[in-house]
């Protein structure tokens, strides 16, 4: 009699302690550079390009990627500015600085504010497989003055995944709007020999090396010639939007909380990257 009311009073308190427990919180997502931005509806193989770095300024965190996945004449209507994981949205597009010049004021870039609740972390990574170079923490960045021919790069995109090649030269490209075999819109990008395709615009390009992983842009466009990928650099992308590029300090730390001073790489170590203002043509990605 006694242990049947001994093992009732243990009942009744387990079943107290399993009802007054706190119920299960879901967490926010995670963006890291390389993940995919769908529009439209989630993962939707139609409509998508990739997400970029996450850069911070006096009004917050942001998540950089093209400015022409969001449209060629600044932000689209609200509902085409929503971003969408694979699952659910996450974000929601508040700058499109698209702009077609010849060389001084070209660009080609836009911002992503996270939904609250979610945040970053600043790990590259390979959408397609998950994998990134080394631990996948950016440490810095190269300014373009640290740029050389033969530069050994990687970029991550949606469609191609993880494709590595090097830096070519500064490149005049044009962009054949309405399909008349005419550049409507002229562009100055810094390209490769890196491979990339539809869906990669926005995604991060990078350089794993003695220093870490460093950032080295964002994927913008391919030559038509030869499918070679063309890209903003990051020190354009961060003077363009007044922003600073968050690395990953301690384990755990999100690219929102960080403080830690990126490492900006400035000295080259070999020739300049050479310029090539004849026009070639190119596609956005």
């Amino acid at each position: 009699m006694l242990r049947r009311l001994i093992a009732s009073s243990i009942a009744v308190v387990a079943l107290l302690l399993a009802s007054t427990a706190s119920p299960a919180v879901a967490a926010g997502y995670m963006f890291k550079p390389g993940h995919p931005m769908f529009f439209g509806f989630p993962n939707n193989p139609d409509d998508y390009c990739t997400g970029g770095y996450a850069v911070r300024g006096t009004s917050g965190m942001f998540i950089t990627t093209a400015g022409h996945c969001f449209g060629t004449s600044g932000l689209p209507p609200a509902a085409q500015r929503v971003v969408y994981g694979t699952d659910t949205r996450f974000g929601y597009a508040i700058r499109n600085d698209n702009i077609g010049d010849y060389r001084d004021n070209s660009f080609d870039g836009a911002l992503v504010k996270l939904d609250a609740g979610n945040d970053a972390q600043q790990i590259v990574v390979d959408p397609l497989t998950g994998r990134s170079p080394g631990n996948g923490r950016v440490m810095g960045y190269y300014n373009n003055s640290a740029l050389t021919p033969g530069f050994v790069i990687g970029k991550m995109g949606r469609t191609t995944g993880w494709t590595e090649g090097s830096v070519t030269n500064w490149q005049h490209v044009g962009y054949d709007e309405n399909g008349d075999g005419i550049a409507d819109t002229l562009d100055y990008l810094l390209c490769s020999t890196v491979p990339a395709a539809r869906g990669d615009s926005g995604g991060p390009v990078w350089r794993m090396d003695a220093n870490g992983v460093m950032a080295i842009g964002i994927v913008v466009a391919v030559l038509n010639e030869n499918g070679r990928m063309c890209f903003n650099p990051i020190q354009n992308v961060l003077n363009r939007f007044g922003a600073w590029l968050p690395v990953f300090a301690a384990k755990g730390a999100s690219a929102s909380a960080s403080t830690a001073q990126p490492l900006v790489v400035t000295e080259r170590s070999g020739p300049a990257v050479p310029i090539n203002l004849t026009p070639v043509s190119a596609t956005r990605l």
